[in-house]
């Protein structure tokens, strides 16, 4: 959908440019009109064998403004917003400089309530005959949107679920509880966690009695000595 404003003669809007802690002020309104451009909030998809289809897309849509100015190489009271104008090199060098950087910009537009975050979109020079220093230009902006990208840590999403999974593998095991093993070959070990030494192993089908659990390592009765096994792999 596109609206157009058109102006004639020098009309009460300013039109402000800033960044930072700077800010461009056209020095010459547009020359006919301003030109705001927002897309349907569709996307429009292919499908093989039927053609052509809109489907609804949710979200704001970016909006396109553009307009044509130029910049005169002497001030005149009779279409110049303000008498220390910049030179059109200036001006074209600063919009060069901005379309090129990466940060957004302000654009400003007074009696229309347009205040938006905007990138420059597009900058095209002209130089017309018979207006020698003097420096046309079409300009056009597209709203700005930041994007928020949520990373997912898996290793730490995993670890958690894996730290809440042994959690309840514990609580579910008591003093003098028998628990079966469902692995094929379990190690023994003589503390709670892969850090300590194994001092055997049993094999899957082989029942154990649990003295303590800590964790999810069982402490079972296991020779004459005892033992810790991974309760990850056994079950009552």
């Amino acid at each position: 959908m596109r609206f157009f404003f058109s102006y004639k003669g020098v009309m009460g809007i300013d039109i402000y440019l800033k960044k930072d802690n700077d800010t461009f002020h056209f020095p010459v309104n547009p020359l006919e009109k301003i030109c705001i451009q927002s897309e349907k909030k569709y996307l429009t998809v292919e499908i093989l064998d039927f053609g052509e289809v809109d489907i609804p897309d949710k979200g704001k849509k970016i909006t396109e403004l553009s307009f044509d100015t130029f910049f005169p190489e002497k001030y005149d009271e009779s279409f110049c917003r303000y008498i220390d104008i910049p030179t059109p090199d200036e001006a074209i060098e600063l919009l060069q400089k901005w379309k090129n950087s990466i940060a957004s910009s302000r654009l400003i537009i007074t009696d229309l309530n347009f205040n938006e975050l905007v990138n420059i979109n597009s900058l095209t020079v002209e130089d017309r005959a018979g207006e020698i220093g003097d420096k046309y230009i079409s300009i056009s902006f597209r709203t700005h949107r930041d994007i928020k990208i949520e990373t997912l840590n898996t290793q730490s999403s995993s670890s958690s679920s894996l730290k809440n999974n042994r959690s309840t593998q514990s609580g579910k095991f008591n003093r003098n509880d028998i628990v079966r093993v469902t692995a094929d070959v379990l190690n023994v070990r003589n503390g709670p966690g892969t850090n300590n030494g194994i001092i055997g192993s049993v094999s899957n089908g082989t029942k154990l009695k649990v003295w303590r659990a800590q964790g999810n390592w069982l402490d079972v009765f296991y020779g004459n000595h005892g033992g810790w096994i991974c309760s990850d792999y056994v079950t009552k």
